[in-house]
């Protein structure tokens, strides 16, 4: 009993000394919350750059290269953050690492089946002017109408089309009706832009969507 109350009059002369005041429940509620809030934005970071990933490899129109890189920043950071949960004792690191890369790839495929990757990059290029210059598009892929893909340089306007010059010397008519004007682009002579749309023969183009050219830089130029 006395040797009890020794360590505990001990503890208490500790305390005292170094001024030890208790923590209130509030703050370990917050940190608790905290970390989880934090995890899970990770993880949704993670899984969308993991749909916009799938998006470039798949579908082999945007180099993927940053979306790669945001993929290997936001599994880290998911990872370290899980670490620092009370649950985290229950699991070997690589299970960790594996549970979440798992979870990202299948939400993320799915995501990405649904058309939201593509999306992501599409907003992303239209409200951010220097995204196509991190996150450039295949040259080759906007040289190919039969896909639904054409740019090129306007040659001449008129009332009802207009005609473009593509990057490998061909002239093409451009038509449609009601077409989708993104970013900053000017319908004048001499103008890059780039199109979505079909093919209608051999030098008819029915454009869906017009987008601007500028922005990509000659990196993109060179993408094969």
């Amino acid at each position: 009993m006395k040797k009890k109350t020794n360590i505990s009059d001990k503890t208490l002369k500790i305390i005292e000394q170094n001024k030890i005041k208790p923590v209130p429940k509030w703050e370990f509620v917050f940190k608790k919350w905290g970390l989880w809030l934090g995890f899970g934005l990770c993880l949704i970071l993670l899984i969308l750059g993991i749909s916009v990933s799938w998006f470039g490899l798949a579908d082999n129109i945007i180099t993927p290269y940053f979306w790669l890189f945001i993929v290997f920043i936001f599994l880290t950071l998911s990872y370290l953050i899980f670490e620092k949960t009370k649950k985290a004792y229950r699991f070997t690191k690589w299970q960790v690492i594996l549970f979440i890369t798992i979870i990202g790839l299948i939400i993320g495929g799915i995501l990405f089946k649904i058309g939201l990757g593509s999306n992501i990059d599409r907003n992303l290029e239209s409200n951010l002017s220097f995204y196509r210059q991190v996150v450039p598009m295949k040259m080759a892929i906007w040289n190919n109408p039969e896909s639904g893909y054409l740019s090129g340089e306007i040659t001449n306007i008129s009332d009802s089309n207009f005609e473009i010059r593509d990057f490998n010397g061909n002239f093409w008519i451009i038509n449609g009706e009601d077409q989708l004007v993104r970013g900053r682009v000017q319908m004048v002579i001499g103008e890059e832009i780039k199109l979505i749309g079909n093919k209608v023969d051999d030098n008819t183009f029915k454009a869906d969507e017009i987008r601007p050219w500028s922005g990509m830089g000659q990196n993109m130029m060179k993408e094969n």
